[in-house]
């Protein structure tokens, strides 16, 4: 996993119990005390698994909850760190679709081979046409309530509407794949045309 998902997630101890929750979690997940995580590096999913596990742990927050925590704290980190992203985006499926392909870039800066595709097999888009996409999500780490609230936060910022359907193998082998379906932007209808499904809209 990259080093963003661990460094928002301490930040969200931090700021809910301070260092001492941050040390409870580390010690529940068999993590060294002294970890500082970077979001340029690659940490094992497992490593990863484990602090989130003692983080619902040791917090008493269900996944939505933590999940909802950490979204928000995701945003702010990246308005400030990389403001020029989200100023780049016009609607969340500009920014849905710039984050796979910067996922990819990211994957890029793994020093091993191994761990850079790891990285780069998480994500991967199709374009179905305008306002249209499919993007597929494989993990061991299986984060698919973690990744639909990171989309339903972009579109509430945005004030989209977006149609989903998603499709999840049983198994985990080939992941979930989410269609997506822009039919409003901004509130502006797109003229694409669905029957409703699990309809992401703002407010």
């Amino acid at each position: 996993m990259i080093g963003i998902i661990e460094k928002v997630l301490v930040d969200c101890l931090l700021e809910a119990g301070g260092d001492e929750l941050r040390e409870d979690v580390f010690f529940a997940a068999g993590v060294p005390p002294d970890r500082v995580y970077r979001m340029d590096q690659h940490y094992p999913d497992a490593e990863t698994a484990r602090l989130l596990q003692a983080s619902l742990a040791q917090t008493n927050l269900s996944e939505q909850e933590l999940f909802t925590l950490f979204t928000t704290r995701f945003f702010a980190i990246i308005d400030d760190v990389f403001p020029e992203f989200l100023r780049m985006c016009k609607s969340s499926e500009d920014l849905l679709r710039k984050q796979i392909k910067i996922h990819a870039i990211m994957a890029g800066g793994c020093r091993e081979t191994e761990d850079r595709q790891q990285v780069n097999d998480k994500f991967q888009l199709t374009d179905m046409g305008p306002h249209d996409i499919e993007v597929r999500y494989k993990s061991e780490l299986q984060l698919c309530l973690l990744y639909e609230t990171l989309m339903q936060y972009a579109v509430d910022r945005f004030g989209d509407t977006v149609v989903m359907e998603k499709r999840s193998c049983p198994t985990g082998e080939h992941g979930t794949v989410y269609r997506l379906r822009w039919t409003a932007i901004a509130g502006l209808p797109t003229g694409v045309q669905v029957s409703e499904q699990l309809v992401l809209r703002h407010g």
